[in-house]
C-alpha cells in the first residue's frame, strides 16, 4: 500500500498545474483556484481531471468541482483536501475487502 500525505498530494498537485500551464504557471499556492486565478479553461479542467485520475486511479474530481466550482472555491487546497480525504477512504476499505478474501468459505 502507498501511503498518500497530504503534503506529497499537494506537491503532485502542483506539479501537475504547472505542467498544464505549459510554464505560464511557475508558483503554486493552496488558496489558488483553478478558474480565477490558474485561469483553467474547459480544456485545462480536463487535463487537470485526467492527470489527476492517473496520478490516483479511481479517483474522480466531477463531485468535487461542481460543489466548489462557484465562487472560486475550486482550490489547489481544496482539491488536495479531498484527493487526500479519499485516498484515505480507500486505503482503510483494502483490509477490510482483503480480509474478507482471506477467510475460508466456511467462516463466511
Amino acid at each position: 500500500m502507498t501511503f498518500h500525505s497530504e503534503a506529497n498530494v499537494a506537491r503532485q498537485i502542483a506539479d501537475l498545474c504547472k505542467w498544464i500551464s505549459e510554464g505560464s504557471v511557475t508558483h503554486v499556492e493552496m488558496s489558488m483556484s483553478l478558474t480565477r486565478d490558474l485561469a483553467f479553461d474547459s480544456m485545462k479542467l480536463m487535463q487537470f481531471f485526467t492527470g489527476t485520475e492517473e496520478l490516483y486511479s479511481g479517483i474522480a474530481l466531477e463531485d468535487w468541482f461542481i460543489e466548489h466550482s462557484a465562487g472560486g472555491r475550486d482550490t489547489i487546497g481544496s482539491v488536495v483536501q479531498y484527493i487526500a480525504a479519499a485516498l484515505t477512504l480507500v486505503a482503510a476499505e483494502r483490509p477490510n475487502a482483503s480480509s474478507k478474501r482471506d477467510r475460508s468459505p466456511d467462516l463466511l
